[in-house]
């Protein structure tokens, strides 16, 4: 091939880049859930929102049919839905999609109540087209993951089902469904401190979070008051408060910032429950993801879910 051929088809192939890369845009009118964050570069390829509270099935079990009826374990709650399914980009892995929303969602549950995998989840086509309604999310048994868990998001409890799939063609769809249960459900009673420690062995404080100083607000202060409260179960424990701050600071002002603020929230928990609590400042030194916050974490080490 001429320089000048050669030279035309690299333009041509960077030409064909951009246009796929231009194409990978979110559907029209689609957004973000706003606690789980997406995977990096991947796209919004459906999405619905329903205007009013609606009937829905929490599912907690693996699907089947019986003859031509679909058969689920489910938690039936009313409330608003939202629905989205991402595209994830071509040579990303389904494993590394899978351990992105399984760190997110942990990050803001109490625990989670059901989870599967491969043929566990029963039949992919039952998923996709019965349960969520997304023809993209039919895919070899064996290559499903499923995930359902109570959260809470600024105070409020929700309910996520997680579903994530690699097609025969190799491409990789992730699908969230979202819905704010009207009225109580099964899981409030997980919906707390306590419950998450026992399940998973930590847990973020949400509504404690430190300024650039390590300060805690008052709020904060009677967040923590207030969590308190539910610790009598668990007394007997060391609770580990761990506190991370970050920004333009060094490490070491960050730390000494993270350090100021685990001791004054182990102070309030110690004086507020009558535990122990044992105070840790690491400032930026994990940073539990991209796009990481400033956060305080109650930390059960004797307690910590492994695989």
């Amino acid at each position: 091939m001429s320089r000048t051929l050669a030279a035309a088809a690299r333009g041509a192939g960077l030409v064909a880049l951009g246009l796929a890369s231009h194409a990978a845009e979110d559907v029209s009118g689609s957004a973000d859930p706003s606690a789980v964050e997406r995977f990096p570069r991947s796209w919004i390829v459906e999405y619905t929102e329903s205007s009013g509270p609606e009937p829905y099935e929490f599912i907690t079990a693996p699907v089947d049919r019986i003859k031509r009826d679909v058969r689920v374990e489910a938690v039936r709650v009313e409330g608003p839905l939202s629905r989205v399914t991402y595209r994830i980009p071509d040579g990303e892995r389904l494993d590394d999609v899978i351990a992105h929303y399984e760190t997110r969602i942990a990050a803001i549950s109490p625990g989670i109540v059901f989870s599967c995998r491969g043929p566990d989840c029963g039949r992919s086509t039952i998923w996709a087209n019965q349960i969520f309604g997304v023809a993209e999310l039919a895919a070899p048994n064996r290559n499903q993951f499923y995930l359902a868990a109570p959260v809470r998001v600024d105070g409020q409890g929700q309910l996520v089902a997680f579903y994530a799939v690699q097609r025969g063609n190799r491409r990789v769809y992730a699908h969230l469904d979202i819905v704010v249960p009207q009225g109580p459900t099964p899981f409030d009673a997980t919906l707390t401190l306590a419950g998450a420690l026992e399940r998973t062995g930590f847990v973020v404080v949400e509504g404690v979070e430190p300024d650039a100083a390590g300060n805690l607000s008052a709020a904060a202060l009677t967040a923590l008051d207030d969590l308190a409260g539910g610790l009598g179960e668990l007394s007997g424990e060391t609770f580990h408060v761990v506190c991370h701050v970050y920004g333009p600071r060094s490490v070491d002002a960050l730390t000494g910032a993270a350090e100021r603020c685990a001791t004054a929230a182990a102070g309030r928990l110690e004086e507020a429950a009558g535990v122990t609590a044992v105070a840790h400042g690491l400032g930026p030194i994990a940073p539990g993801g991209a796009g990481a916050a400033s956060r305080v974490e109650v930390v059960l080490p004797n307690r910590l879910a492994s695989d």
